[in-house]
């Protein structure tokens, strides 16, 4: 790959296979054998849900901090960001994670420290797509195009963001963000962009909208890009299928297999 080469990899839950991520970013012309950057300019969007099920999360964290230091570096960027399971180590609820408890609340004050000072987050923005870890329904962009005079994917991601931060620095997550559907036995007929299923993020969604959303959360066959639904659903399980999403400089995205 040229030094100069620009493109967005997205890349969905990891859930601790290190391995399975390593091979998709060699294959994206990413990381050399010894898993450093020589991605150049380009950027590197990991969906969210590093941690739990699989045997290596601190691993692949650790790999995550390293590789979003080098690709500054080089003028390229790894964006992190925040999955339900990182979100719940945040809101103290231990019982999702399976780290012993003791690690889990050295791994919740590094995620805390690492979104205030902006290294993770909830969301983030490149040209039309909206990245978020499980997606934005009806009823929250509702929300948002209250508080936004232009409501484009680069100013969602910018509130989005801006709401996190503010509940994650004041322990505070009474906001529709962090809502938990009734899909996934919460109080909400929809759930927020942590705990949606993809199902429902489908029904509540307009048809047509201008804006793309690239999520995870719901396992998913294979990489599915629904350009009626102009979404990107990712999570196709990094334990069974090694697929990834390429955005190229012209905004068209194209499925990749390892």
């Amino acid at each position: 790959m040229q030094k100069n080469a620009r493109k967005l990899i997205a890349v969905g839950d990891v859930h601790g296979q290190f391995d399975g991520l390593v091979k998709i970013l060699r294959h994206a012309g990413l990381i050399d054998t010894g898993h450093h950057w020589i991605g150049g300019h380009s950027r590197l969007v990991q969906i969210g849900d590093i941690l739990d099920r699989g045997p290596f999360s601190l691993q692949v964290d650790s790999l995550l901090d390293r590789l979003q230091t080098e690709a500054a570096m080089s003028g390229g960027e790894v964006v992190r960001l925040i999955g339900n399971h990182e979100l719940e180590l945040m809101m103290e609820n231990y019982v999702i994670s399976e780290f012993q408890r003791e690690q889990a609340v050295q791994i919740r004050k590094k995620l805390i420290g690492q979104t205030l000072a902006g290294d993770l987050k909830a969301a983030y923005a490149y040209k039309d797509f909206l990245f978020t870890h499980a997606g934005v329904t009806r009823k929250l962009f509702r929300i948002f195009k209250l508080q936004l005079e232009e409501p484009n994917a680069a100013n969602l991601a910018i509130l989005i963001n801006l709401i996190f931060k503010e509940s994650i620095k004041h322990s505070f997550f009474k906001h529709p963000i962090f809502n938990v559907s009734l899909s996934r036995k919460g109080p909400d007929r929809f759930g927020g962009i942590f705990w949606e299923d993809l199902e429902d993020l489908v029904e509540s969604y307009p048809k047509g909208s201008p804006i793309w959303q690239i999520f995870g959360h719901t396992p998913v066959d294979a990489v599915v890009i629904d350009r009626l639904m102009n979404m990107i659903a990712l999570d196709v399980g990094m334990h069974r299928k090694l697929q990834y999403v390429e955005i190229n400089d012209q905004g068209i995205p194209t499925v990749k297999n390892v």
